[in-house]
C-alpha cells in the first residue's frame, strides 16, 4: 500500500513543478535569465495549461476540474470555459479491465448477462465510462468504475485534506480561495464512489418525476447494481452538450438538426427551471451536477437526466428559507434575503452579519433596474449568487453544506441557460416558480390532516357549545311578542343588524384567506383561480342575504 501512495505523490510532484517552473518563468522569466537554460517559452494559454495540467494529474484532479467548470465565482470564466472539455473528454479504460471489474462484481462476465454488450465506451469520465447493452428487448446504459478509482481517489483526497490543513495552519492567504472547493470536493468524493448511493438517489427523483410530463429519470435494473457497477435505462436523445456544440458549429448550409421532436429552447429552460425546484423543494433532493453532458433533450421538450454521483439533499428547513430567499431577491425584499441567508448559514464570533447586510446593499443597486414602476434583475442570476458567496467568504458568514449545492446548482442553471437560450429571463421565472410553491405549500397547510383534525375540535366545542345558546334563543322567541310591521311613513333604525354584520365579516374574512394564499404580484382579474374565488365569494354573500329579504315582518336579527 505504501508504494502505490508514494508513486502517486511523486506523479503528481513532478506533473506540478513542470507546469509550476513554466507559469514561474512567465511571470518572473525576465527577471532571472537562467531560466532560459533549462525551459523554454511555451506559447500555451493559462486555461488551456490549467486543463492540461489537471488531465496529467487525473484521477480525482479530473473530477475537480469537472467542478470548477461550473463555479465561476471561483474562477474566471475563461478558465471555466476550458475546463468545459473535461465533461466529457477523458481517455477511455481498457476493456480488458472493464470486464475485470464486472466480473469482480458480478461473478459473471457481460455477455453472461446482456444479450448484447458493445465493447466501445458510449462516454468516458474520470470515476467510470459508460458501454451499451442489451437485454430482453431493451437497451441500457451500464456504468462502470475504473479499476483503480478507489485507491486513486482515496490517495488524492488525502493529500487534499493534508494541503488544507497545512494552508489553515501557515495562513497563506494567497492559496486560500483553495480551501473551499476542495473542502466541498472532498465531501462529495466519498458518496459519488459508491454507485448504490447514485441509484438511491435516482429511486427517490424518479418517484418524484412520474406526475411530471417534463423530466425523465432512467429506471434502474437493481439486481445487477454494485458499488462500482449502475445499469440503468438508455435514454434515447442528445446531450444538451451536443446541441450546443452542434449549434456553434452550424453554417447556413449545414444548419443544425434538432435535436428533438419540437424542441424549444425557451421551453425547454423553463422545464430545467420548475424541474429543479419541484425535485429540491418537493422531493428534498435535486440533481446537483447540472453540466450540459448530463442533461438529454428527449421530444417535446422532456428533460432527460443521467448521472446522479453529485445529489443535493436538502432538509425541509432550509427548503422553506432558500425559496423565501430566492422570492426574495427577485423582489428586491434585501432585508427578507438577509434574514433567510442567515437562517441557514453557520456563525461565529467572527462573522460579521451587520457588513453582510451593508454589502448587500451597496451590491445591489447594480442587481435592478425600474422596468414600468417594478424593480427587476438588470443581471444574471449567477452574478446575484456569486456576489453573496463571495461576500459571505468576506464576513465569515458560512452557508450549510446543502445551501451550498443549491446556490451551485442555482449558478450553474444560469449559465447553463445562457449558452443555448441567451434571450431567456432566469430571475423572472424563477421568482414565478418560487410564488407557485409557496401557493401549493400554503395549500397543502390548509388542507392538511392537522388542520381538519383541529377544525374538527373547534366544531365539536362550538356544537357543545352552541345546544346552550339554540336553547336560550328558542326561550326567547317564544317569550317575545310579535313586532308590527313598519309604516310607509316610519324608519327603519340606522345601525346594521348584528348577525348580518357578522356574515359580511366573515365572508370578507375568507375573501381575504384565498386572497392571500393564492394571489401573487402581477395576477389580476381574468380567467385564472384568483378570479374565480372572488367570484365564488361574492355568489356566497349574495346567497346568505337573499332569504333575509323575503321574510318580511320578522326581522331576526333584533333577537
Amino acid at each position: 500500500m505504501g508504494w502505490p501512495v508514494l508513486a502517486r505523490v511523486a506523479h503528481l510532484v513532478s506533473v506540478l513543478l513542470k507546469h509550476g517552473s513554466i507559469y514561474a518563468y512567465r511571470t518572473w522569466g525576465s527577471r532571472l535569465p537562467g531560466f532560459r537554460r533549462w525551459i523554454s517559452s511555451d506559447p500555451i494559454p493559462g486555461p488551456l495549461r490549467f486543463r492540461t495540467m489537471l488531465e496529467e494529474l487525473g484521477g480525482s484532479f479530473i473530477k475537480l476540474g469537472q467542478m470548477l467548470a461550473l463555479q465561476p465565482d471561483i474562477l474566471p470564466a475563461a478558465y471555466c470555459q476550458s475546463l468545459y472539455e473535461l465533461l466529457d473528454h477523458v481517455p477511455p479504460v481498457p476493456l480488458k479491465q472493464i470486464r475485470a471489474v464486472f466480473q469482480q462484481d458480478v461473478r459473471r462476465e457481460p455477455e453472461q448477462v446482456f444479450d448484447i454488450f458493445e465493447h466501445q465506451p458510449l462516454a468516458s469520465g474520470s470515476i467510470g465510462q459508460v458501454h451499451v447493452g442489451w437485454k430482453d428487448g431493451r437497451k441500457y446504459a451500464i456504468k462502470i468504475q475504473r479499476p483503480d478509482t478507489q485507491q486513486t481517489f482515496a490517495c488524492d483526497v488525502g493529500l487534499m485534506s493534508a494541503l488544507i490543513r497545512t494552508v489553515t495552519f501557515l495562513r497563506l492567504g494567497w492559496l486560500q480561495w483553495m480551501c473551499d472547493p476542495l473542502n466541498e470536493f472532498v465531501k462529495w468524493t466519498r458518496d459519488e464512489l459508491d454507485f448504490r448511493r447514485e441509484a438511491d438517489h435516482m429511486k427517490l427523483l424518479r418517484e418524484n418525476s412520474r406526475s411530471n410530463p417534463a423530466e425523465y429519470v432512467p429506471d434502474i435494473l437493481v439486481e445487477y447494481c454494485t458499488s462500482r457497477i449502475l445499469v440503468v435505462e438508455f435514454l434515447e436523445g442528445v446531450t444538451l452538450l451536443d446541441h450546443i456544440r452542434q449549434r456553434d458549429l452550424a453554417t447556413s448550409e449545414a444548419p443544425v438538426a434538432s435535436p428533438g421532436r419540437s424542441f424549444n429552447a425557451n421551453i425547454f429552460a423553463e422545464n430545467i427551471i420548475n424541474n429543479f425546484l419541484g425535485d429540491a423543494f418537493s422531493a428534498g433532493a435535486f440533481h446537483a451536477d447540472l453540466h450540459p453532458a448530463n442533461l438529454i433533450v428527449l421530444d417535446d421538450n422532456c428533460v432527460g437526466y443521467v448521472d446522479f454521483g453529485i445529489t443535493g439533499i436538502i432538509s425541509q428547513y432550509s427548503r422553506q428559507n432558500l425559496v423565501a430567499m430566492t422570492l426574495a431577491y427577485a423582489r428586491k425584499e434585501l432585508d427578507t434575503m438577509c434574514d433567510r441567508f442567515f437562517d441557514v448559514s453557520s456563525m461565529n464570533e467572527d462573522s460579521d452579519p451587520d457588513a453582510f447586510r451593508e454589502g448587500v446593499k451597496e451590491l445591489s443597486e447594480n442587481w435592478y433596474k425600474n422596468i414600468h414602476g417594478e424593480s427587476r434583475l438588470q443581471i444574471t442570476t449567477t452574478t446575484v449568487m456569486m456576489d453573496m458567496l463571495t461576500l459571505s467568504r468576506q464576513t465569515r458568514i458560512l452557508p450549510q453544506r446543502d445551501v451550498v449545492l443549491y446556490i451551485r446548482a442555482s449558478i450553474a442553471i444560469d449559465g447553463l441557460i445562457r449558452q443555448f437560450a441567451p434571450g431567456f429571463d432566469v430571475a423572472h421565472h424563477l421568482a414565478l416558480a418560487c410564488r407557485r410553491y409557496l401557493t401549493n405549500q400554503a395549500r397543502k397547510m390548509l388542507l392538511s390532516h392537522q388542520n381538519f383534525v383541529n377544525w374538527s375540535r373547534a366544531g365539536t366545542a362550538l356544537m357543545h357549545s352552541g345546544l346552550f345558546r339554540m336553547t336560550s334563543l328558542l326561550e326567547r322567541i317564544s317569550q317575545q311578542k310579535p313586532k308590527p310591521p313598519y309604516g310607509r311613513n316610519q324608519t327603519r333604525q340606522s345601525h346594521r343588524p348584528t348577525i348580518r354584520r357578522r356574515i359580511v365579516v366573515l365572508c370578507l374574512f375568507i375573501v381575504f384567506l384565498f386572497y392571500q394564499l393564492t394571489h401573487s404580484p402581477g395576477e389580476d382579474l381574468g380567467v385564472n383561480l384568483y378570479t374565480a374565488q372572488i367570484a365564488t365569494a361574492c355568489y356566497a354573500i349574495w346567497s346568505l342575504f337573499q332569504p333575509m329579504r323575503t321574510q318580511g315582518s320578522t326581522d331576526l336579527a333584533d333577537l
